[in-house]
């Protein structure tokens, strides 16, 4: 009779299997390549993240969602960064890089809704992670007449890098970072560089938008692109 197989021989066949068969493009980046690319990345955030964090620059964006709702001098207030392993054959990954931070502004004024227009205003708060308050406003006969919506003079942002190591590709996802949105790229593992991570931040303080003319839009609003 044949030796069993182990279970490390079998996982390691559907490992290989499973990351050349489905993928059509032969260039694809060994595990280990794209996980010393992330790794260094996520090295030159955390510092970056660091420094912004001691600085509290001015971010030259104009946060407006509309309605009303607008945010006026924002500044880097603090952040930090993140990360999240996975195993393949073994050895650990980083497959995901979050940097998470907060933008300061100056008190948004209070806006007054009528009563049909509240559930979408806070649809598109919730959306983009503001919070808010909401007060209800009576006539004397207990009829809601307004609703008034207070929000704190702060704006939360992030960036999610998610990596496939199937295919290579790495998509990173914006929160807050240029527009109350979310918008998300798809780059290819190696062009997660310096120059790159550079026009991030130069993105993120609203020095300049080259950022997002380096990869293909993949999704906007949360949803994929095109749908």
């Amino acid at each position: 009779m044949p030796e069993p197989v182990s279970l490390m021989e079998e996982l390691r066949a559907q490992y290989e299997a499973a990351r050349v068969s489905p993928h059509e493009h032969a260039d694809v980046p060994g595990f280990q390549e794209i996980d010393a690319q992330l790794r260094k990345a996520y090295r030159w955030l955390e510092k970056v993240i660091a420094y912004l964090d001691g600085l509290h620059p001015p971010i030259a964006h104009r946060f407006d969602l509309g309605h009303g709702i607008a945010f006026a001098s924002p500044k880097f207030e603090r952040g930090f960064v993140g990360h999240h392993e996975q195993r393949i054959v073994g050895y650990p990954v980083l497959d995901e890089i979050n940097v998470s931070y907060q933008i300061a502004t100056a008190p948004p004024p209070p806006i007054e809704v009528a009563p049909g227009g509240v559930a979408l205003l806070e649809k598109l708060l919730d959306d983009v992670g503001l919070q808010y308050t909401a007060r209800r406003v009576e006539d004397q006969g207990g009829i809601v007449r307004k609703c008034a919506i207070s929000m704190p003079a702060q704006i939360p942002a992030g960036v999610a890098f998610q990596a496939d190591y199937r295919t290579g590709a790495v998509r990173i996802s914006l929160l807050n970072v240029d527009r109350l949105d979310r918008v998300s790229l798809e780059f290819q593992s190696r062009a997660i560089d310096e120059p790159t991570l550079e026009d991030l931040v130069r993105l993120i303080l609203g020095r300049s938008d080259a950022f997002l003319h380096r990869a293909p839009l993949v999704g906007v609003h949360g949803r994929p692109s095109g749908s």
